[in-house]
């Protein structure tokens, strides 16, 4: 895909929408061959030259609940943004081209709302370029039900079964080894807690799904 597909997106006014497009189920998104007379679909499939496959619905679907994660923004501000980062010699991709690269590999329906919320505090200056595109990577590749467990977080703790690949990539860690000295409601807590949040953990929380 050429580098600037992704500003062309952003300039057909596709942001604002794409929310009106959420809700659509995906069993409706690709059994409708209406879609194609839906403007910002036919714009999508135009500017990124593909077809209506189940494959391509599918991507289509995808780019769209990430597109709503961008609403409300104004458009010359996403534009700016990006435009700055693809300039920017820090970068060893085109920002646009990156996005696209990870929304085609994602394996879930939720995954991309998760990075369009991170893309957004990303621009927004609310999480660094390292941050971003760590937990992008880090979204693309952990199973999505077991990280929207991160929400059962409470006061930085879980009292519940989580699975080793959280601590794996290093958003959960054991809860050590307990308060010496303790009361009997410190030890009761303790002996309830599973595990803590990271910081790391707190970032895609914070960033990604709320």
């Amino acid at each position: 895909m050429e580098e600037n597909k992704f500003i062309q997106i952003i300039e057909s006014n596709s942001v604002a929408l794409a929310s009106d497009l959420v809700e659509i189920s995906l069993d409706s998104f690709i059994s409708n061959e209406t879609l194609k007379d839906i403007p910002v679909i036919g714009t999508i499939t135009k500017l990124l030259s593909i077809g209506y496959s189940i494959n391509d619905k599918i991507f289509i679907r995808k780019l769209i609940r990430f597109l709503s994660e961008l609403n409300g923004l104004e458009q010359n501000f996403i534009l700016k943004e990006i435009k700055y980062l693809d300039d920017s010699s820090e970068y060893n991709h085109k920002v646009g081209e990156k996005l696209l690269e990870l929304i085609t590999r994602i394996d879930s329906e939720g995954k991309p709302e998760i990075l369009g919320k991170l893309f957004r505090n990303f621009i927004m200056k609310n999480i660094s370029q390292y941050d971003f595109l760590k937990l992008s990577d880090i979204v693309e590749k952990v199973f999505y039900y077991d990280l929207i467990l991160l929400k059962e977080c409470k006061n930085d703790k879980f009292y519940i079964n989580l699975d080793e690949e959280l601590y794996n990539f290093g958003l959960i860690e054991g809860k050590g080894m307990g308060t010496f000295n303790s009361n009997d409601e410190e030890r009761a807590e303790f002996e309830k807690t599973t595990y803590l949040i990271t910081e790391r953990g707190k970032k895609i929380l914070e960033y990604g799904l709320k």
